[in-house]
């Protein structure tokens, strides 16, 4: 305890008639209740390869072996294994020793991984003492998208930018190639791929990012060009109107020709004989001799609303 801090010394009695007392000199004793430093290995861990085992430890100092210190571990991978036990080391002081192993991912890269120990004490405080480290891990690209602006859907003669955007250690010089689906070709490189878009513009695009550790394809992302289907429309009006105009030309044209054949009709059917209507089916030619008029067997001295044809036997 704090309260044991001070001035020590001892005393030499003697048995004798006149007994005496000897002092030593005084010895000061401080007593601390700061615990010691973790000590947390391997210190120079700097950067692990993705999919390497780890092995981390973290150890405290355990002075009252009656009651040593806890440890706990925070911000931990997911996949950490761990154990802790007391140990007793070279010089016969006691240890608590806490052993942790996960495979390295790169959800774990630039995490801070803590060891605390906690050291119980007879007050409503107890003490405790940390060491953090940072965990560097290599890894190929990840989780790779693309992202357009303005939007998905474009009008013709808007300037579009599709960015490729992935995940990856190290990130300096990644390579960025564009593609879209049915060329075989690639379209560009670079993180960013800007164009004004036309007619022939839609369609699903993907891109790919590399490094020295692997490569990712993206997801295809589609662009639709919003005046496709406005041009597209507007054809196809141009395109009835068009029709329309050519029907009713033709109509006109066949009206006219059957209009003049009615003013022929009208003027033969206009004749009179003596004051009576000829019919159309009078005025027929005879098909053959026997179907011949004759003239003189007409009787015209009375007029009627209907000729009448003799034929001679």
């Amino acid at each position: 305890m704090n309260n044991h801090s001070d001035n020590y010394y001892f005393r030499v009695e003697t048995n004798t008639p006149d007994q005496k007392y000897t002092y030593q000199n005084p010895i000061n004793i401080s007593v601390s209740d700061s615990p010691q430093p973790l000590i947390l290995k391997p210190t120079d861990l700097k950067e692990v390869m993705e999919e390497i085992t780890v092995n981390l430890s973290c150890s405290a100092e355990a002075p009252c072996p009656k009651q040593p210190p806890t440890i706990s571990w925070s911000n931990i991978p997911q996949s950490a294994n761990i154990t802790t036990q007391l140990q007793e080391k070279p010089d016969k002081t006691q240890s608590v020793f806490s052993h942790m192993t996960f495979k390295a991912s790169y959800m774990d890269h630039r995490k801070n991984i803590s060891c605390t120990a906690t050291y119980p004490r007879n007050t409503s405080n107890d003490s405790t003492v940390e060491t953090t480290m940072m965990l560097q891990v290599l890894f190929s690209p990840k989780e790779t998208c693309i992202t357009i602006d303005p939007s998905a859907s474009i009008s013709v003669g808007t300037n579009v930018t599709l960015t490729c955007k992935s995940k990856a250690n190290p990130s300096k010089n990644m390579n960025y190639t564009w593609y879209k689906r049915g060329q075989e070709n690639q379209l560009d490189f670079g993180e960013q791929l800007t164009f004004t878009v036309h007619r022939k513009s839609g369609g699903w695009y993907f891109c790919t990012a590399k490094n020295e550790h692997g490569n990712q394809k993206s997801e295809e992302i589609q662009l639709i060009v919003a005046g496709v289907s406005a041009f597209l429309l507007t054809f196809l009006l141009i395109t009835l109107f068009l029709r329309v105009q050519r029907v009713k030309a033709i109509t006109i044209k066949e009206t006219d020709v059957s209009d003049q054949g009615q003013e022929k009709q009208v003027q033969i059917s206009s004749i009179y004989t003596n004051g009576a209507f000829v019919s159309d089916e009078e005025l027929e030619m005879p098909k053959d001799e026997n179907d011949k008029v004759h003239s003189g067997e007409i009787d015209f001295s009375t007029p009627q609303t209907k000729s009448t044809t003799v034929k001679s036997s």
